[in-house]
C-alpha cells in the first residue's frame, strides 16, 4: 500500500489510518541492539490516538490550533517538556518507531486536510500548531511510562480528549 492510497480511505471508527503502521512490525527492522521494541500496550494506545486524530474534524484541529498560538506563555513549558520528552525517546533508541509514528501523524492530518484548498494566514498557523502538538501528544503516548506525569499532561493537553479516549480502550 502506498501513502497515495492510504489517503484515500474515508475515517472510519474502525481504525483503518492508524491500522496502516504497526510499532510491533517495525520494531524488527533494526538489530535488537540498536532499537528497543515498542510494548505492545503502548503501540496499541497510540493506533486509538491516530484513530481518533482522523476522526476529529478539522474545525477542532483548528480551535486546538487557535488555543495553542494564543496561549504563548505556555512555551516554556511546553518546550520543556518537549525537552524531556526528546531525551526519553533518546534514552530508549526508539528511532524507527519514533519515524513511524510521526508519519502516521502527517497522514492523519493529510486525510483530516485532504479537501481544504484555501487557508487563511491565521487557520494555516493554527492547524500547523496543532499538528505539531498531535506529534508530540503521539510521542508522548508511546513513551508514556518514561515520562514524569506532569510532563505527559503537558504534551498532551491539547488532545486530552483523544488521549483519554485511546487510554481507557487500549490501557489496563
Amino acid at each position: 500500500m502506498t501513502l497515495a492510497s492510504a489517503s484515500s480511505f474515508p475515517p472510519s471508527p474502525n481504525g483503518r489510518a492508524a491500522s496502516l503502521v504497526r510499532r510491533p512490525r517495525v520494531a524488527h527492522l533494526s538489530p535488537p541492539d540498536a532499537e528497543q521494541a515498542v510494548a505492545p500496550a503502548s503501540a496499541e494506545c497510540v493506533d486509538a490516538f491516530l484513530d481518533q486524530l482522523v476522526e476529529l474534524p478539522l474545525i477542532q484541529w483548528l480551535v486546538i490550533g487557535a488555543a495553542l498560538v494564543a496561549a504563548r506563555d505556555r512555551v516554556p513549558v511546553r518546550q520543556r517538556a518537549w525537552d524531556e520528552l526528546e531525551a526519553a525517546l533518546v534514552s530508549r533508541r526508539l528511532g524507527v518507531a519514533i519515524w513511524s509514528v510521526r508519519d502516521a501523524v502527517d497522514t492523519a492530518a493529510h486525510i483530516v486536510t485532504r479537501e481544504t484548498h484555501q487557508w487563511s494566514r491565521q487557520q494555516r498557523g493554527a492547524f500547523a500548531a496543532a499538528h505539531g502538538a498531535a506529534e508530540g501528544a503521539a510521542l508522548a503516548v508511546l513513551a508514556r511510562d518514561d515520562l514524569p506525569p506532569e510532563t505527559y499532561r503537558a504534551l498532551t493537553a491539547p488532545f486530552a480528549t483523544c488521549v483519554a479516549v485511546a487510554e481507557s480502550t487500549h490501557r489496563g
